[in-house]
């Protein structure tokens, strides 16, 4: 796999990825800046926070021995898509993540259970700075109103894909954590206990996040308890 220059196998390893998520108007002179450098165009039809209308993935799979290495030169990569934004005027974030794990569901859950409600959820006031993401799937559409509700009372936020040649239509509960350690409790628990509908859970450790002012409108970070 190659992206931006940097080189691993094919194979066994940690996959990572860095996601571009541009604000204002859509600037194709910009895209083509990435696409040159191994970001693809990762459509979304909902995105949240709104006014976001381009996002762009670059992702890479590492091998555990090559992964300091390997996370060195991503960094600069990073820092010169912040710096030619700047240049160019256009405000984006970017994030930079670990994929540690995912549980698929063939066999879905028809009743529903408040499972989370062993753990307490709070807003914190900080926009950006996240330590992970949990990631729950359900066919577009097909997201039971209950379920919905539950999520977004523990500050879950919900994004919409399209369908495209890969991948069937989606919507996406994400919840952005303040501590990785407590992620992987929500995902642990929604993986053993999953919620009507769901199809896919990722949990995705966030090695950074990086904007090209500091006061650019980002998903809230969750504070997460027992």
């Amino acid at each position: 796999m190659k992206f931006n220059g940097i080189c691993a196998p094919q194979g066994r390893g940690l996959i990572l990825e860095v996601h571009v998520d541009v604000r204002g108007k859509s600037r194709p002179d910009f895209i083509s800046w990435l696409s040159a450098r191994g970001f693809e165009e990762d459509p979304f039809s909902v995105f949240y926070p709104e006014g976001y209308v381009d996002h762009l993935t670059g992702r890479i799979r590492v091998p555990q021995k090559q992964l300091h290495r390997v996370l060195d030169k991503l960094n600069v990569t990073v820092s010169e898509v912040i710096e030619e934004a700047r240049s160019r005027k256009i405000d984006l974030y970017t994030e930079t993540e670990i994929v540690r794990q995912t549980t698929l569901f063939t066999a879905l859950q028809d009743s529903f259970s408040p499972v989370l409600d062993s753990l307490s959820f709070k807003r914190s006031g900080l926009f950006g700075g996240a330590k992970a993401d949990v990631h729950v799937e359900f066919p577009s559409g097909k997201v039971p109103s209950a379920v919905r509700n539950y999520l977004m009372e523990k500050y879950f936020y919900w994004v919409a894909t399209p369908r495209t040649k890969y991948f069937p239509s989606e919507e996406i509960a994400t919840l952005q954590t303040s501590c990785y350690g407590m992620a992987v409790e929500v995902f642990e628990i929604l993986a053993t206990s999953p919620l009507p509908g769901c199809t896919a859970i990722h949990l995705e450790q966030k090695l950074s996040m990086e904007a090209t002012r500091s006061n650019l409108l980002m998903p809230e970070v969750i504070k997460i308890g027992e």
